[in-house]
């Protein structure tokens, strides 16, 4: 009897076990992760409306714009060098709004990447009390990003691993108790000898046929064909449905005890002609 897979059990198990050491980890640094992205304790720069102030930029950055309401950036980024004015753009949906410590929300108004490295003078064009923060994306701490992805793809790897391990589960427990036997040929295919499930039942290769499927590379027909029931002849020869090879043979008995019948009579007048003239003579 076919035992049930053991996998099923440890891949729901190594799942629970990546899932729970996931979420365990995304708990205990959410709070690092959300001050590192919190525009008031990681800003380059803030300034007030109607404010500016130079600023050192690295064209291998990515900047944003921050404002307390989802309004247009109204801030002019010029390169102090060339005085060329630096092109701002729209946030994608990734870089969305961000809580702050105290609760309030810093939603992205602008993204922009320097076309040099060096000195930038920024100033918030808005009225003033509209606040500007200049945050740097990649100036957040590389092993807590780290750290928060590989928390999220744990979490993802054990969800998925659960259910799978639930449809092998599924699937083996059909198939406990079924027995096939498989014979590999010579060229490396796995033939059903004795399936279980009767949809396919073969017979047994004798030793000659194995011997010739290895060596001779004979193709094994293992196919088990209708059984037929033997034709049993009628007790009787003189019946008319009495037909095939034993009518045939009762037909010829017939003859035969006909012929000898009908010989005796020459052999008696023979003899008796042989003992009349013996008697004579």
């Amino acid at each position: 009897m076919q035992e049930a897979s053991k996998w099923p059990k440890k891949l729901a198990a190594a799942g629970a076990i990546i899932l729970l050491i996931s979420i365990a980890v995304l708990v205990s640094n959410i709070d690092e992760f959300e001050e590192a992205t919190d525009p008031s304790h990681n800003s380059l720069l803030v300034l007030d409306g109607g404010e500016s102030e130079e600023i050192n930029l690295s064209k291998e950055g990515s900047y944003l714009l921050f404002r307390l309401t989802n309004t247009d950036h109204n801030c002019t980024i010029v390169e102090s060098a060339t005085g060329t004015e630096v092109t701002i753009g729209s946030p994608g949906w990734v870089q969305s709004p961000r809580e702050g410590k105290e609760g309030e929300f810093y939603y992205p108004v602008g993204t922009f990447i320097p076309d040099e490295s060096g000195l930038h003078t920024i100033e918030n064009d808005a009225e003033e009390g509209e606040m500007l923060w200049i945050l740097d994306e990649t100036d957040v701490e590389y092993s807590i990003v780290l750290t928060i992805s590989a928390s999220c793809c744990g979490i993802f790897c054990g969800s998925g691993l659960i259910p799978l391990a639930f449809i092998l589960w599924r699937n083996g427990k059909r198939n406990v108790g079924k027995a096939g036997l498989v014979m590999q040929t010579a060229d490396g295919m796995l033939v059903p000898i004795a399936p279980a499930d009767g949809t396919m039942q073969q017979r047994v290769p004798t030793t000659d046929e194995i011997w010739r499927s290895v060596h001779g590379g004979e193709v094994l027909n293992l196919s088990v064909g209708e059984p037929k029931e033997p034709e049993v002849p009628a007790p009787f020869a003189d019946r008319p449905d009495r037909s095939g090879v034993i009518s045939r043979a009762i037909d010829e008995v017939e003859s035969v005890d006909d012929s000898a019948s009908e010989s005796p009579p020459a052999e008696s007048e023979v003899s008796q002609k042989g003992w009349k003239s013996w008697d004579e003579g």
